[in-house]
């Protein structure tokens, strides 16, 4: 990949900017990823952008599969595409995948650029902006090792976790999104009825704590929550890291 310095005037952009790196392990998701973070950008001109370089490999395998089925450990994998980013000059590297942070430690310890993790990243930014009772929304994976939950209560937050029923909801949507980037009307009018069941138990905030469940955050705020995208969470960090633009949440 070359490496292009600014020739200054018009054409210009600081020397010290970074490139990101994304790993991307499904299709729509990292689709979201990127959309949050160009957005963040103040951008007017393409050189405005920061380089970005995206390997979507959805061959990597399936850390649901990993964790449900004991099949292949994604995290060597992982780390081999970290090395690759890297040498073709990503500063920092971001993987828009939350079931997969389960295994940070696996693929993140070597690396030698920053890598965010995007669960702390949405439960710090929750907690910046005043959440209380919070609740996430995340893979069948995540919410059995609730690691969400443990993020939560460690930043002085009360965390209201899901029971069977209502994870059963999420893991249809999320299936939903996978096959037609979108939820379908049946399981939106069920999310309806979850969110009348979350006020009943106080819960003021909602993570989506999955980077494939942006389609529903309007719906979310519509019903009176607060509401934080991992992706959106990440996608700041990165911004800042890469750039040193940092936003006002």
């Amino acid at each position: 990949m070359p490496t292009i310095m600014p020739p200054g005037g018009d054409v210009d952009w600081r020397k010290d900017e970074g490139v990101l790196g994304v790993i991307g392990v499904a299709p729509w998701a990292t689709i979201e990823f990127l959309r949050a973070f160009y957005a963040l950008i103040p951008a007017s001109k393409d050189w405005h952008y920061p380089r970005v370089v995206t390997d979507t490999n959805t061959k990597l395998p399936s850390r649901g599969r990993h964790f449900q089925l004991g099949e292949r450990d994604p995290s060597p994998f992982i780390a081999e595409t970290i090395e690759e980013l890297t040498t073709l000059g990503a500063t920092v590297i971001v993987l828009p995948c939350n079931t997969a942070h389960l295994l940070y430690d696996r693929w993140a310890s070597a690396s030698s650029v920053p890598i965010p993790h995007i669960v702390g990243e949405t439960v710090a930014l929750a907690a910046r902006n005043g959440a209380r009772v919070v609740t996430a929304f995340s893979s069948a994976s995540l919410a059995s090792f609730d690691l969400y939950g443990s993020f939560i209560e460690k930043s002085d937050m009360r965390c209201h976790r899901l029971g069977a029923d209502d994870q059963a909801l999420i893991s249809a949507m999320l299936e939903e999104v996978k096959i037609h980037s979108q939820v379908g009307p049946i399981n939106l009018e069920r999310l309806d009825l979850l969110c009348e069941r979350l006020h009943s138990f106080e819960v003021d905030t909602v993570l989506l704590g999955c980077t494939e469940l942006s389609c529903i955050a309007p719906r979310l705020r519509a019903a009176g929550f607060n509401v934080f995208d991992s992706n959106q969470a990440l996608a700041e960090r990165a911004l800042a890291l890469v750039t040193g633009i940092t936003t006002d949440a």
